[in-house]
């Protein structure tokens, strides 16, 4: 039972990685959605599959791509919200596994009916960003015969997390083409953003499916090594060993917890902040630890700064990782200078070290996750940053040349909400 497990658990993953790979090769949402659902029946061995999407001014739902043997007769054609399985996914924003749709209600034969397919099963789960359902999946008709399982499903969940980003960078990717006129090297600057972000997103759904299967093992690794140092007199040799095994769970469990959160990263709750009593929050946490190793710190805050859309939460610990960052790369002191003022639309935050700094070739990569110059920690803290000012549509520039210091900016909209509105 474990050896089939396993087997399952290997195939999903290299699905993942197989649609990961496939799904950042483009910005082109229509080859973008035909590799994700080709891989997706090939994991499930399903016979077709569709993607949906909402349009929620005509409260209606479109077939974006059918694959299958009658995928091209009900390509565009449209559902209303709540009809069939699709559109009651989508108004809902819950999966839903049917073994038999013949004793399922909310079952629509309609296209049965118009192109002569016959359904018998199918899963179908929401594609959600940003809190909000944009469409749904829809994989009909296991090969093996079968109804789909709780493996088919995960699987699903998984790809739709990553189609969503897709779906959404394609449509600002083509709004961004079609209501400006961009230069060749701004398209391009615009096109690797929106690769990187979804990359991001890719690898964090990936990471957080291993995660969960390694967790449950780090704890009871680290829960017996303790257990067993305790029972051990005291200058036992064993002791030093039981050391090592404690304090590399501890790290595994702490990268862990970091992935958890990175995921959780992908979603902001907006509400209107005040950004000087968010700096000021930074500074008097970092304070006691600043005046330890001997670091100067020159803040430059302009009094009374516009009230801001944004997380409060995630902002804070955005600030919070530069500024630890910042620490770790002066061991022997130094300076950091925070300073923060509005300029036109938005507000601008400079923190900036005198520290080691980071070699020119590597600035591309830091933002990626696990990609680290320090010997502990897990490499996600610029890439958390990164992810948290994507979701405020912001902008992070980091600037850094080796044992010269880094200056890392932000550029947070003042009207993101508007934005997001409209």
């Amino acid at each position: 039972m474990k050896a089939l497990n396993d087997d399952i658990y290997r195939r999903e993953l290299s699905a993942l990685l197989k649609s990961s790979a496939l799904i950042n090769s483009s910005l082109e949402i229509s080859d973008v959605l035909d590799f994700a659902m080709k891989a997706a029946e090939e994991f499930m061995e399903a016979e077709a599959s569709s993607v949906y999407e909402l349009d929620s001014k005509k409260g209606e739902i479109f077939v974006r791509l059918a694959r299958g043997e009658k995928g091209g007769f009900i390509q565009t054609k449209r559902l209303k919200l709540g009809e069939g399985i699709a559109g009651w996914v989508i108004q809902s924003g819950k999966p839903m596994i049917v073994e038999d749709v013949q004793k399922e209600s909310r079952f629509s034969d309609r296209f049965d009916r118009e192109t002569g397919f016959r359904t018998r099963s199918l899963i179908c789960v929401p594609l959600t960003i940003r809190g909000k359902t944009i469409g749904g999946l829809e994989v009909l008709n296991t090969k093996r015969g079968g109804p789909f399982t709780d493996e088919d499903l995960e699987l699903l969940t998984a790809l739709a997390q990553q189609i969503a980003v897709a779906l959404d960078n394609a449509r600002l990717y083509q709004r961004l083409e079609e209501n400006f006129k961009l230069t060749a090297e701004e398209l391009k600057m615009t096109q690797h953003r929106l690769i990187r972000s979804e990359r991001l997103a890719a690898m964090a759904n990936l990471v957080q499916e291993v995660a969960h299967e390694v967790r449950n093992p780090i704890m009871s690794i680290g829960g017996f090594a303790a257990r067993m140092k305790a029972g051990l007199e005291k200058n036992h040799k064993f002791h030093k060993y039981l050391d090592i095994i404690l304090k590399e769970s501890f790290r595994l469990e702490r990268m862990v917890r970091d992935v958890k959160e990175l995921v959780e990263m992908h979603t902001a709750c907006l509400q209107p902040a005040n950004m000087n009593s968010l700096l000021s929050k930074v500074i008097e946490d970092f304070s006691p630890i600043i005046s330890q190793k001997s670091i100067q710190l020159e803040a430059d805050i302009q009094e009374s700064l516009p009230t801001i859309i944004l997380d409060s939460a995630q902002i804070l610990r955005a600030l919070k990782n530069i500024m630890q960052n910042s620490i770790e790369a002066m061991p022997q002191g130094g300076t950091i200078k925070l300073r923060a003022r509005p300029l036109d639309s938005r507000i601008q935050i400079v923190v900036e070290d005198s520290g080691i700094g980071i070699d020119e070739d590597k600035i591309d990569s830091i933002r990626d996750p696990f990609v680290t110059s320090k010997t502990t920690g897990a490499g996600l803290g610029l890439t958390m940053v990164y992810q948290i000012v994507m979701n405020h549509q912001g902008e992070i520039d980091i600037k850094s040349r080796g044992s010269k210091g880094t200056t890392v900016t932000l550029d947070l909209p003042l009207n993101f909400q508007s934005e997001m509105e409209g």
